[in-house]
């Protein structure tokens, strides 16, 4: 697959077609691959949130999208940058983009005067936000019958 990818900012009134795109990753990754509930899947915070989707720029076949939002923490007087809902599709995983697509969002989370950004990562995902330097909160929580950590990232 060609790593020249297309990024699209967008939040879902202003660009419906871009949405469905990310729509359709979701459903095959959380959906169908991992087994979780539709009505998990999709939830008020998506109308809002800032999504980011990448495609392939030949085909404009969806590879990876995630959302961001501002979240307002109980202990924290400012709120945080929540990344949430990202995937990326089974034939691209392992090339680099997840982590592409995540700078993307701290980069943005960033020059938006975020301190902070937290996110509920899968276990089998933790060393992955490691990397990039997020760090384990907490105990092990269970999310749609999938453990998670919270875990957190102070710029």
């Amino acid at each position: 697959m060609s790593k020249v990818l297309q990024m699209l900012r967008f939040r879902p009134s202003e660009s419906p077609e871009a949405f469905v795109k990310a729509q359709a990753l979701r459903t095959t990754v959380f959906i169908e691959e991992q087994g979780i509930p539709p009505e998990l899947e999709w939830d008020e915070f998506d109308a809002d949130a800032l999504h980011w989707l990448f495609m392939q720029a030949e085909s404009g076949q969806a590879v990876a999208t995630a959302r961001i939002l501002s979240y307002q923490e109980a202990c924290q007087a400012r709120p945080v940058a929540k990344i949430g809902r990202v995937a990326v599709s089974q034939a691209c995983r392992g090339q680099g983009i997840g982590e592409k697509l995540m700078r993307e969002l701290l980069t943005f989370a960033q020059a938006e005067g975020y301190q902070q950004a937290i996110l509920d990562a899968q276990t089998r995902a933790v060393p992955f936000y490691e990397r990039l330097g997020f760090v384990k909160e907490g105990f092990e929580f269970m999310e749609a019958g999938i453990p998670h950590y919270r875990m957190r990232l102070v710029f």
